[in-house]
């Protein structure tokens, strides 16, 4: 058994990896489809995974799931970084959180 949970574990982090490159690729969709599932095995409320939110927020975006996107963001504003990398990160999504807003603020100024 030992052996199955290992060959999971790789798995399961080559898809993480194939989902963070996918992001640095601007492959929005791909790197959704590899990140999301991986979040309720890899983020809890009492072992945050900061980078995974963070990638997760970014791949939603950058597909128009703004909902998900907002979820993510909630879920995220809960977690303080724990490294320099994701307090970059986290400013990152901040950032796209903040230029939605603004976007949308703006659209609901035109109507």
């Amino acid at each position: 058994m030992k052996h199955d949970q290992e060959k999971a574990m790789r798995k399961f982090a080559e898809r993480m990896t194939a989902g963070y490159q996918a992001v640095h690729q601007r492959d929005y969709q791909e790197a959704l489809e590899n990140l999301e599932p991986l979040v309720p095995l890899f983020h809890q409320e009492d072992n945050p995974n900061v980078k995974l939110l963070c990638y997760v927020a970014i791949a939603q975006i950058g597909t128009k799931k703004t909902e998900r996107f907002l979820e993510t963001c909630e879920e995220l504003a809960k977690y303080p970084p724990s490294t320099e990398k994701e307090e970059a990160l986290k400013q990152r999504v901040d950032e796209m959180f903040d230029e939605l807003m603004r976007l949308l603020n703006e659209d609901d100024r035109e109507r």
